[in-house]
């Protein structure tokens, strides 16, 4: 049995986990600063801890729809590739075990949500979706290539 502990939120409406060894932290942001002429993914920079952290707009991912975060918005710290990250999500729940030999694998994300997730699961008889964070990243390079 190969269970996993990840991390329950809210993302553009939808259930997501997060492996709960990629989470840092979950914070509410300080002040955000906008980044000009940048990738509308990126919502902005902020300060945490004496360092200074991107932070994604993740549901503008999903969506395509730009909403200007607010000071005290919620984001799950992670790190990606070396460097650190904010991603923002509408809401946390819980750390929880998830049996990845249970995944759903006839079913399949919608397109909005097929570049950044790796595995669809059940938890409590609901489906969840396990985001993949380094793509969640790794496309604003394409992007800005």
């Amino acid at each position: 049995m190969m269970t996993n502990l990840y991390l329950i939120a809210d993302l553009a409406g939808s259930r997501v986990a997060i492996e709960s060894g990629l989470v840092e932290s979950v914070v509410h942001t300080p002040d955000i600063v906008a980044v000009p002429m940048c990738d509308p993914a990126i919502a902005g920079i902020f300060a945490l801890r004496s360092r200074v952290l991107t932070l994604i707009d993740t549901q503008y991912l999903v969506t395509g729809v730009k909403q200007p975060p607010e000071k005290g918005a919620l984001a799950v710290v992670t790190e990606i590739g070396g460097h650190q990250y904010g991603l923002l999500v509408e809401k946390v729940h819980d750390v929880v075990s998830i049996d990845l030999q249970e995944a759903e694998t006839a079913i399949r994300p919608s397109p909005a949500w097929a570049r950044y997730v790796d595995e669809i699961a059940t938890y409590q008889g609901a489906l969840v979706m396990i985001l993949n964070t380094s793509a969640l990243v790794s496309g604003q390079t394409a992007l800005a290539e």
